[in-house]
């Protein structure tokens, strides 16, 4: 991690620490199951993010996920399975938001 994406973990940190967050909705995957498959609920998710740092920052190579400059992604061991975490931060009426994109198993480890 470069010293900016420091500084935008730190700044969803407080905005997390807020409540200002949210996991996104998406057609795709339903967090509930993903987290049900993990064995945690949405607050310990909270909790981890919480926790995360440089040593767990993910640098993903697909292009389609690196389109924003106030996104990160990281890769943690939770509950002996690896899992890919995927957040963005957003202003909303001038206050910064954490969206959770992702927060399910990857099973890019698996294959």
């Amino acid at each position: 991690m470069n010293s900016e994406q420091i500084k935008l973990l730190s700044r969803m940190k407080t905005a997390i620490r807020n409540n200002n967050r949210r996991f996104k909705r998406r057609k795709d995957r339903d967090i509930n199951e993903d987290l049900a498959k993990i064995g945690i609920t949405r607050d310990i998710a909270w909790d981890i993010i919480l926790s995360l740092n440089r040593n767990f920052y993910y640098l993903d190579t697909k292009s389609y996920y690196n389109q924003s400059n106030y996104s990160l992604t990281f890769k943690r061991l939770i509950n002996g399975k690896m899992v890919y975490i995927k957040l963005s931060l957003e202003k909303d009426n001038n206050i910064d938001y954490v969206y959770c994109w992702s927060f399910h198993i990857d099973y890019d480890e698996y294959l």
